[in-house]
């Protein structure tokens, strides 16, 4: 990945929180790939290039006169955006040598996006080695240059060296001297002069060096740490390490980082505080667990809590099939009087796991008034897992086709709530893609459930809900996909979404759906489409179209707007 022509990587799962990992001079993000595999089971990590390394960019001329102000302000932003994904709203910084400086100047600045601080030897420099690298700045360009020319003898005779380092590192450590960049290497700049920052940490620091010749630190640099007198601040030494101390002894600096990190996780991570509408609180309290886990105990639930659902006194209920003759689905049709001047395609919710037409009824029955008189037609789909993807979407394809049929010449719309809003989406594209497409004024999606990948930081904030969960998530797509599908869903592609009729997408605040809908708003948008995106204060998954709520008053108030406007051609 890039970000303000900063290159890095990002893997594993945000599970104990995030990491930002810096490498050293004349390394790269590849150099530190043992890092991610020891940690990716619990924490999501970013290896970054650093400026003027691996695949990020070069200095500029006036970069050069303060390189290191330049690193520091670049990396920054890595961090800030890294930060703003996480689950905590921070990060982990852990940085060797160059890259600890850097840490350290980034944990000075932001202390607020940093949980705590590891430090490997960095190059917080006394006068003297900072003297000292500036006037052999000539014979370092030079070695990178023999490195780069003889590639594969230098990782010969580094394996032959340094017997304990990941093998998954010698190639990383050459690759990262073909790619750094000489200018920055001639300036002799490999950190900062000084270690007054370390004075000014106030996040916890665990300061790591080791006892050979060539450290930056060493016993005698942790006893003027000490002498700063910052509590933030551990630090120890690595018997038999030299500079370069995770690479020589690496069970010793993970012992040391595992134990330092339990020891600042302690306590529970803050919980997210978001603000729930009063009015809504009850809805919480009556909805059972969506276990995805447990079909047919969510359908029984669901068939306890609704089953008494009937469309008002007024309001007709025919009943048509749709779809293949040997399995044909129910679409249920309701009206009020003849005066019909819309038509709509409702779909109803459920993970694609449970939920049933006719628990809609009533909710159907007031689209109808919604959209100024309206034939609302809404299919009884085939449900995972007995009918997996693509069964839903052919059938709800075969409802449009049907109800257009039924109201040729009226403006049909394609309304769905949470899955519903997913199969509307993917209608509307099967509605592009298969020929004799049937004209569709507008979709209507209320927090639209898209993305199997769950890769938003939604879904990181909110994967406990309320209502919808990451395992209520997880279960469902598995379900309706399987765990390893030939093909996905929904594909941002823009050719399709170039495509599609005006979109209006409401979403909610506290929902781990939220960001898959607002990206896909976005994407419309790109594309040229008309689109609309709404999201309600203080409502969580299921809240949006509660009968007889303030929040379902207003996402009416919303949908009539969207419907004037597409007749108007705005």
């Amino acid at each position: 990945m890039t970000r303000h022509d900063i290159a890095y990587s990002v893997s594993g799962t945000d599970e104990r929180g995030a990491i930002v990992a810096l490498h050293g001079v004349t390394d790269n993000a590849a150099s530190l790939s043992d890092l991610a595999r020891h940690w990716n089971p619990q924490w999501r990590v970013h290896l970054v290039d650093t400026l003027g390394h691996g695949l990020s960019r070069r200095f500029t001329r006036e970069e050069l006169d303060a390189p290191f102000d330049a690193c520091a302000r670049a990396i920054a932003q890595v961090v800030v955006d890294a930060a703003r994904t996480a689950k905590k709203r921070k990060v982990v910084l852990i940085g060797h040598s160059l890259g600890g400086a850097i840490a350290t100047r980034i944990a000075c600045d932001y202390p607020d996006l940093v949980e705590c601080l590891i430090l490997e030897d960095p190059a917080l420099l006394t006068g003297e080695q900072a003297d000292l690298y500036r006037r052999e700045a000539s014979a370092l360009v030079t070695r990178q240059d023999l490195v780069t020319s003889h590639v594969g003898d230098a990782i010969v005779e580094l394996m032959r060296v340094y017997r304990n380092w990941p093998a998954s590192e010698y190639g990383a450590w050459a690759q990262g001297k073909t790619q750094v960049d000489r200018d920055f290497v001639a300036t002799g700049v490999v950190g900062m002069r000084g270690r007054h920052l370390l004075e000014r940490i106030e996040v916890p620091t665990l300061l790591l060096t080791g006892d050979g010749e060539d450290v930056l630190f060493g016993p005698d640099g942790l006893v003027e740490v000490e002498g700063l007198g910052n509590p933030r601040i551990q630090s120890a030494v690595i018997a038999n390490a030299s500079h370069v101390v995770r690479r020589d002894q690496p069970e010793a600096f993970y012992r040391a980082v595992d134990a330092f990190l339990d020891e600042c996780l302690a306590g529970e991570a803050p919980a997210p505080r978001p603000w729930i509408a009063e009015e809504l609180l009850p809805v919480i309290e009556a909805t059972p667990e969506q276990d995805t886990d447990d079909v047919a105990g969510m359908r029984e639930e669901g068939e306890r809590l609704l089953s008494a659902v009937r469309a008002p006194s007024g309001v007709s209920v025919d009943i048509a099939s749709v779809g293949d003759d040997g399995e044909p689905v129910e679409l249920r049709i309701l009206r009020r009087g003849d005066d019909d001047r819309a038509a709509v395609l409702s779909i109803h919710g459920g993970g694609y796991v449970a939920g049933r037409a006719r628990y809609d009824d009533q909710r159907n029955a007031e689209l109808i008034d919604v959209f100024n008189g309206a034939v609302v037609a809404s299919p009884d789909y085939r449900l995972a897992p007995e009918h997996p993807y693509p069964a839903a979407v052919d059938d709800c394809h075969a409802a449009l086709v049907e109800l257009s049929r039924r109201t040729r010449g009226k403006p049909l719309y394609v309304y769905g709530d949470s899955a519903g809003a997913g199969l509307a989406r993917h209608v509307a594209e099967w509605n592009i893609r298969h020929g004799s497409p049937v004209p569709i004024a507008g979709l209507i999606l209320l927090e639209p459930c898209l993305e199997p990948q769950m890769s938003t930081g939604s879904f990181d904030t909110y994967a406990d809900g309320p209502i919808w969960t990451r395992a209520a998530s997880e279960g469902a797509w598995r379900h309706y996909i399987g765990a390893a599908p030939d093909r996905l869903p929904y594909v941002p592609s823009r050719d399709v979404a170039a495509l599609m009729p005006p979109t209006l997408v409401v979403v909610n605040p506290v929902d781990p759906l939220r960001d898959e809908g607002i990206r896909l708003a976005g994407e419309l948008v790109d594309a040229g489409v008309p689109t609309e995106l709404h999201m309600l204060a203080g409502t969580f998954h299921g809240a949006l179209s509660v009968p007889g709520t303030t929040t379902w008053g207003r996402v009416q108030r919303i949908i009539r707007e969207f419907i004037a406007a597409t007749d108007t051609g705005h």
